[in-house]
């Protein structure tokens, strides 16, 4: 489904991704792990076209997209969840998530689709009348998670989708991503919570300084011992 090949990218002069190749399948979960500074977000922004690759390729459905605009690529069906939230605080619940309907197809079904996502999201049912900014962290999490699947995503790709969020609030995150894959959506997720992110994924690939350095089936990586020293804490 989507094939990065040799990928390089940064910003301005400083190169970030040094010849990055991974793979996602269609109906996979696919999870990118990695410490701060390892080039994770850096290539969730360049395989949506946020940044430009300098070097390589990438291709989505046999198609290269590593020179399209995002807006094109959204097109596509690839639709990332960012980790800084991005909502807009002043408009209401509702509104938001309607604008997350941006392609063609999206807003053939929008009124499906979020209707969905109000049963999926009890939280937003209740706020959907609330401005967005007076809400809290986790239901602002819920809330931009909500937004990217109303635009009926063939691709979702996360970045850090339960970062600030307590425990339980993590489990609700953990739980709509598995109920989305259900559905038959692909995952690439970027998550701070190691254990639980490769208990879900199909397969694992390790970032380090911007390279790829080890990939396995995910409940391979959680019985390796130096991804447990180096990311579980044990």
């Amino acid at each position: 489904m989507l094939e990065l090949s040799n990928v390089r990218a940064g910003y301005d002069e400083i190169e970030v991704l040094h010849g990055v190749d991974m793979t996602v399948g269609e109906g996979e979960i696919v999870a990118l792990i990695g410490s701060n500074g390892a080039g994770k977000t850096t290539t969730m922004r360049t395989i949506c076209g946020i940044l430009s690759a300098t070097h390589g390729t990438i291709t989505y459905r046999g198609e290269p997209i590593q020179e399209e605009p995002s807006h094109e690529i959204v097109e596509r069906g690839i639709v990332q969840v960012p980790e800084n939230r991005d909502l807009f605080t002043n408009m209401t619940v509702m509104d938001n998530l309607l604008l997350g309907a941006q392609t063609a197809d999206a807003q053939a079904k929008r009124d499906e689709t979020l209707e969905e996502m109000l049963e999926l999201f009890p939280r937003l049912a209740e706020r959907k009348s609330q401005r967005a900014g007076t809400m809290s962290g986790g239901e602002q999490q819920m809330l931009t998670l909500a937004r990217a699947l109303m635009g009926d995503p063939d691709l979702l790709i996360l970045d850090e989708p339960s970062i600030g969020l307590a425990p339980q609030l993590v489990q609700e995150v953990f739980d709509v991503v598995e109920e989305v894959h259900s559905q038959g959506v692909t995952v690439l997720m970027v998550e701070q919570n190691v254990q639980q992110t490769l208990r879900l994924a199909d397969r694992g690939y390790v970032m380090e300084n911007g390279r790829i350095t080890m990939s396995a089936p995910g409940d391979e990586l959680l019985e390796d011992d130096g991804i447990v020293e180096a990311y579980l804490g044990v």
